[in-house]
């Protein structure tokens, strides 16, 4: 999209059908200026109304997440249409355009007087491909459509597979329609869900469920707190059978108390236990369930090597959206989920650094340079941050005597916490404050090495600037490392950071970028 004449042309925009068909669902296709798709093209000879006033702006901050994690909302506050002549009453009014797929495209304009303005369809450039998050109708015959990007589908049920309370693996009738367990990388101590006996083999024993489907392993299996031997024939009494394929374990006598278990988690594809592997086997077979193609490939293979080490998350028959198990994955190291501008996922870490920038802004490039406020948690800089890790997902009150103390210790507990402190900010902040993150790590040395990471990046300095340019336009994507230049604001040896936030004005030709970095 460019800055046009008096003549200007904004991209057609699309609706199509979002994630479903209903019967009598239609393509809505708005303009700034008319618009008619040619012969060759698909849709062939159509055209687009011209509705779209003045630009349309789109944009992506996750600044509010830095440090805690969490996604990366998209909006396009400023697309307003025409709407004289009621346009929009049923979508504001039934709300039938909300999350259905969007896409903003941009024609340039080579012939002012071709119906096409001399773009084919097939080469206006997509700028924007989400789904809509509202329809209102404003004053002066106007309407507003607010726009989300991918991350919008995470609204749904984590778990869509519910027990039907037919016996077995089914479950009894007082589990009739619970969602079945999710249990994704390396867990210690969950509840799992009791079946009643069943017989998978060795008899009807009494039988607990951890995942809806096969796991790794059931790597210990605790009555009161007590270990059961695990065995690979019956079990008798102070043993358990695992069943990792149909993600049970069975113990060899009805329990006196509580029934826990260590599991390493679903194993449908293969075994995964890294931040990004479960948030990706999180969003792809469960929940939204996006497809591989709707995954940045490229990002989540950055992202995975910045996020090292062994996690486990764990859902029982209780229902929660994905959103908020994806959000507890991302709060647990501080990492960004987005959706991109072509519709796909983005997984970014804020602290991540490369010598090779994907783009580089030199003051001469810059049209205006701002800093931005710090997230209240760096505000002053924590002297202390903690990485929790070794999460207990059942902490035990009632347990045997025979259960050694150590062990007592670490089934009673909550978590561990993991410490990285420094002296340098001891000594320079009068407020002494502390940074945690709620971590998800199975192993001390993942949550020690992350408490690290994020220690060195306050101790290097902090800070989030917003520069404005007429380059890269249509480029600039949420987890980026970019690096700007500017004679002012201690950035005249440039700055390298990661991209937080970024806005871009269509018809301006301007894009607004916030990169966090630390010196």
């Amino acid at each position: 999209m460019e800055a046009f004449a008096p003549a200007a042309a904004l991209a057609p925009a699309t609706l199509p059908a979002a994630f479903v068909s209903p019967s009598n669902l239609r393509t809505l296709r708005i303009a700034s200026a008319g618009y008619a798709s040619a012969p060759a093209d698909t849709p062939a000879s159509t055209p687009w109304t011209p509705r779209l006033l003045g630009d349309v702006e789109v944009g992506q901050t996750a600044v509010d997440a830095l440090g805690l994690g969490g996604r990366a909302a998209l909006a396009a506050a400023a697309i307003e249409i025409w709407d004289g002549d009621g346009f929009a009453a049923d979508l504001a009014r039934y709300g039938t355009a909300t999350g259905r797929a969007v896409a903003v495209r941009l024609a340039e304009v080579r012939s002012p007087r071709a119906s096409d303005v001399g773009t084919p369809l097939a080469q206006a450039r997509l700028v924007f491909a989400g789904t809509v998050a509202a329809v209102d109708r404003t004053e002066g015959q106007r309407a507003r459509i607010a726009l989300a990007d991918a991350t919008d589908r995470l609204n749904t049920p984590l778990q869509p597979i519910l027990y039907q309370g037919t016996g077995g693996l089914e479950g009894g009738a007082d589990l009739k329609g619970k969602p079945k367990p999710v249990a994704l990388g390396r867990i210690f101590n969950a509840a799992p869900v009791f079946l009643g006996n069943v017989d998978l083999g060795a008899g009807a024993l009494p039988t607990w469920q951890s995942s809806w489907r096969a796991v790794q392993a059931h790597d210990a299996v605790r009555i009161r707190g007590v270990a059961q031997t695990l065995v690979a024939g019956t079990p008798t009494v102070g043993q358990a059978r695992d069943w990792p394929v149909q993600g049970c374990f069975q113990v060899g006598a009805s329990p006196d108390g509580a029934v826990t278990c260590d599991v390493r988690g679903d194993a449908g594809e293969s075994y995964v236990e890294t931040t990004a592997g479960v948030l990706r086997r999180l969003l792809q077979t469960l929940g939204p369930g996006f497809g591989a193609a709707e995954f940045d490939a490229d990002a989540w293979t950055l992202a995975d090597a910045d996020l090292p080490g062994p996690i486990g998350f764990y859902q029982a028959a209780t229902p929660t959206t994905a959103l908020a198990a994806a959000e507890t994955v991302l709060a647990g190291c501080g990492a960004i989920l987005a959706g991109d501008r072509t519709g796909r996922l983005r997984l970014s870490d804020p602290l991540a650094r490369d010598p090779v920038p994907q783009f580089d802004i030199p003051a001469a490039w810059i049209l205006e340079c701002r800093p931005v406020a710090l997230p209240a948690a760096f505000q002053p800089p924590p002297r202390v941050v903690e990485v929790a890790w070794g999460r207990n997902w059942s902490p035990l009150s009632n347990m045997a005597g025979s259960v050694p103390a150590a062990d007592r210790q670490r089934l009673e507990a909550a978590q561990s916490v993991a410490r990285a402190e420094s002296s340098l900010v001891t000594s320079r902040v009068a407020q002494q404050r502390s940074l945690a993150l709620p971590g998800l790590y199975a192993t001390e040395a993942a949550a020690t090495a992350r408490a690290g990471r994020w220690r060195d990046w306050v101790e290097r300095g902090p800070r989030l600037v917003a520069v404005t340019t007429d380059r890269y336009l249509g480029q600039i994507e949420i987890g980026q490392i970019g690096r700007i230049a500017y004679p002012a604001y201690g950035l005249d040896a440039g700055l390298s950071g990661v991209v937080v936030g970024w806005r871009e004005a269509l018809a301006g030709r301007r894009v607004e970028i916030i990169l966090a970095g630390s010196d």
